[in-house]
């Protein structure tokens, strides 16, 4: 008795049978997104996403709205050190604040510090010239650079009086002013906090659901469902549902996670921030909807050229590589990188909006962009499409992209 073969099945071309090539693709759609709501892991991992979100709303505004307070103690009585003091109090930033602890001596505002009830003493130098900054282990915060400052001020002035004049008299011609030729307009915050997000967002949603595609599609062929499949639908109607499907939900995720960061900015009162992200962000979702669609079908390919889920590592090795690369291009990018980087599709995903975020692009750079996302989806979705149909109903082995694109018909 002979072995028996496995022989590869040939694509069929399109067909009617029991659902229409135009309902079949709604119908292969509801299913994988009836599936993907029952899945608690799916719904798990897309309520951590959510509490993240919010998260780090009420974490950016309480730790924004908080003011750092630095003790700082003198002696009591002692009229230098106190107007050296207050003047170092009015060089602090709007979210710190000094607050003068008096001791009777300077022993015992050494004590203060030693204990850990003052963060650094401000006495008379022992030889009565000049002060002393007097810290534990190091002098905390910003006080080494600003007491300085305040007592160079504070210096300045008593020698004027003394001179019988003011002290901008003395710094008469000795200011200073900066002029920038390029001057930037874009909040620091949003310009640090806006790749990071844009990057962790594309890419843990991309690969979400990208591997749930291969997936789908490489469980549907190992379980040899697709032949039952295929013989009333047509497989370009089951790419369509899937890519479909899961692009509807990625979509959803997305936009439901911006919508939350939005409003979440809006309602703690960061109306700065939420203008210098609001437009980037309505970009990045356009970005993500394209470069999702034109690599939902790379996806469909890296399952249909598998014959088991144990493949799935080898041929989804290549996307996982480009969608770091594009993760990194968008986070650590600067320069002709990051400029670079914008209009290649998928990177550009990061790139374009974090340069928008920053100012650095004109309003016609996204457009252009976006037009480049969109020709590379329509040659990877049409590429895509006849390797699915040419791999997905041949199991007797694992076939190469390679060998795919030889074949004719």
């Amino acid at each position: 008795m002979s072995a028996p073969t496995t022989t590869s099945v040939p694509a069929p071309g399109p067909r009617r049978g029991a659902t229409g090539g135009r309902a079949a693709w709604r119908v292969v759609a509801e299913r994988e997104v009836a599936v993907k709501l029952r899945d608690k892991v799916f719904v798990g991992s897309f309520l951590v996403l959510l509490v993240l979100a919010v998260a780090g709303v009420v974490l950016g505004a309480v730790l924004g709205g908080r003011t750092s307070t630095t003790q700082l103690a003198v002696v009591a009585g002692d009229e230098r050190v106190a107007a050296v003091a207050a003047a170092t109090g009015a060089l602090l930033g709007p979210d710190d604040e000094l607050e003068v602890v008096e001791a009777p001596d300077a022993g015992a505002a050494e004590a203060l510090v030693a204990a850990g009830d003052a963060d650094a003493a401000l006495l008379a130098a022992p030889g009565g010239d000049g002060l002393e900054l007097v810290g534990d282990q190091e002098v905390a915060g910003s006080l080494s650079t600003l007491v300085p400052v305040a007592a160079e001020g504070d210096a300045l002035e008593r020698s004027a009086a003394a001179a019988g004049t003011t002290p901008e008299e003395l710094l008469s011609g000795a200011a200073v002013e900066e002029r920038l030729l390029d001057p930037s307009e874009a909040d620091p915050v949003a310009t640090t906090l806006a790749p990071l997000v844009f990057g962790f967002l594309f890419y843990l949603v991309a690969i979400q659901f990208g591997m749930a595609i291969a997936q789908s599609v490489v469980e549907e062929k190992q379980s040899r469902v697709v032949e039952i499949l295929a013989a009333v639908v047509p497989l370009r109607s089951l790419l369509l549902g899937k890519v479909v499907a899961n692009g509807a939900l990625a979509l959803a995720q997305v936009a439901v996670l911006a919508g939350v960061v939005l409003v979440g900015l809006a309602a703690t009162g960061e109306g700065e921030l939420l203008g210098a992200v609001g437009a980037p962000v309505l970009w990045f979702v356009v970005f993500f909807v394209l470069g999702f669609v034109a690599l939902a079908c790379v996806w469909a390919v890296a399952g249909s050229v598998a014959t088991r889920t144990e493949d799935l590592q080898g041929t989804t090795t290549p996307l996982l590589v480009a969608l770091l690369a594009a993760f990194y291009a968008g986070i650590f990018g600067s320069g002709w990188v990051l400029v670079l980087a914008s209009y290649v599709p998928v990177a550009s995903t990061v790139a374009m909006p974090t340069r928008l975020v920053a100012g650095e692009a004109a309003w016609w750079e996204p457009l252009v962009s976006a037009g480049l996302v969109l020709l590379a989806a329509v040659v990877l979705v049409r590429v895509g499409a006849r390797l699915y149909e040419r791999s997905l109903l041949r199991t007797d082995r694992r076939s190469s992209v390679r060998e795919l694109l030889r074949e004719r018909g």
